[in-house]
């Protein structure tokens, strides 16, 4: 039995993984909030991979990101450019912005929903500029963002790995790159670069 012989059902059977991709709500200004104080006492260190679901995942950002070790569970983790994180790690041209990630084992699929059909489970706008393979579906879309100075279209995806289903958001600044084109590059080689170290591991 998979959790893909109904499409609308497989659906909204990741209405949780994209839920809990709005995980950083929780008061304006987020992107100045990522910015470590002057003054903070042994800083948590930006971590530039993290092995979550027991060893069933290894996280590996894009370039220029690194993970916030503060919002690190094994199913959930937030990821900004290492410098809004405040580590010496050279971010070189990332766009600015949030990705957030979530992790939820399931069944073995044959084939991920549609960008139609993850994007009106989760109450999205209309999905623009879709993009999907055997492994991940990647797509515009809009809705509410975590935070005020973040713009409402933004980028979701979703990409399986055996049995973990990995959901995907990337909010950035209203007009700036990573509500790009740029943005949907960010998590496809964030996809990428997670599935193949996992493969390996």
């Amino acid at each position: 039995m998979t959790i893909w012989t109904c499409k609308p059902l497989a659906a909204l059977s990741l209405l949780g993984v994209l839920g809990a991709c709005d995980a950083t709500t929780g008061g304006d200004g987020l992107l100045a909030a990522l910015t470590s104080p002057e003054d903070a006492a042994l800083p948590a260190v930006p971590l530039t991979q993290a092995t979550m679901m027991r060893g069933g995942v290894t996280l590996l950002p894009p370039s220029g990101y690194c993970i916030d070790p503060d919002s690190l569970t094994q199913s959930f983790a937030l990821m900004a450019r290492c410098d809004a994180l405040g580590a010496s790690t050279q971010s070189a041209d990332a766009p600015v912005g949030v990705m957030t990630v979530s992790l939820a084992r399931s069944g073995l699929a044959p084939a991920l929903p549609s960008a139609q059909e993850l994007a009106a489970a989760s109450n999205l706008g209309a999905p623009t500029d879709a993009r999907q393979s055997e492994q991940s579906v990647v797509f515009q879309t809009v809705g509410p963002p975590p935070s005020s100075d973040l713009s409402a279209t933004h980028w979701r995806s979703v990409s399986k790995m055996g049995r973990i289903t990995m959901g995907a958001a990337l909010f950035g600044p209203k007009g700036q790159r990573a509500v790009s084109a740029a943005g949907a590059e960010l998590l496809e080689e964030m996809i990428s670069r997670t599935i193949a170290q996992t493969s390996a591991g």
